[in-house]
C-alpha cells in the first residue's frame, strides 16, 4: 500500500509542478508571502489531501497537506532565491546555461519526493492506513 501511495503523490507532484503551475507562480515564489508562491504550494496541499482521501487517510490529511504545503512552499522559496543570487553563498544569478541551475533543480525535485517520502512514513508510523 505504501509503494501506492507513493507513486500517487509523485504523480500529484508533476501535475502540480508541471501543468498547473503558472509563470506568474513562479515569478512569485522568491518572494515570502507573495501570492503566487502561496496558490503553487497551496495546490500542492490540496492535491496531497485529495490522493490521500482516496487511501482512506481519514482526518490525518490535513496534518499531512498542511506539512506538504509547508516544505513545498519553503523548498521553492530557497531554490528560487538561489537561483536569483540571493543569497550571500551564491551572489549572482543563474539561468539554464550554468551547471548550478540543474543542481538548485534536481536538488529541489529530490526534496520534494523526500517529502512524500517523510509522508508515507509517518503514515505507516502512525498506522493510519489499514
Amino acid at each position: 500500500m505504501e509503494l501506492a501511495v507513493l507513486t500517487w503523490l509523485m504523480v500529484k507532484h508533476v501535475v502540480a509542478d508541471y501543468f498547473l503551475q503558472t509563470s506568474w507562480m513562479i515569478s512569485e515564489k522568491a518572494d515570502y508571502g507573495k501570492a503566487g508562491g502561496l496558490v503553487h504550494a497551496g495546490e500542492h496541499g490540496l492535491l496531497t489531501a485529495v490522493t490521500l482521501l482516496f487511501f482512506g487517510v481519514g482526518w490525518w490529511v490535513i496534518l499531512f497537506a498542511l506539512l506538504d504545503f509547508i516544505l513545498h512552499y519553503h523548498i521553492d522559496w530557497c531554490k528560487s532565491n538561489y537561483l536569483r543570487g540571493n543569497f550571500r553563498f551564491a551572489p549572482w544569478p543563474y539561468d539554464s546555461d550554468d551547471p548550478q541551475y540543474w543542481w538548485a533543480m534536481g536538488i529541489d525535485q529530490f526534496l520534494h519526493y523526500m517529502t512524500y517520502v517523510l509522508i508515507v512514513f509517518l503514515i505507516g508510523a502512525f498506522g493510519v492506513i489499514g
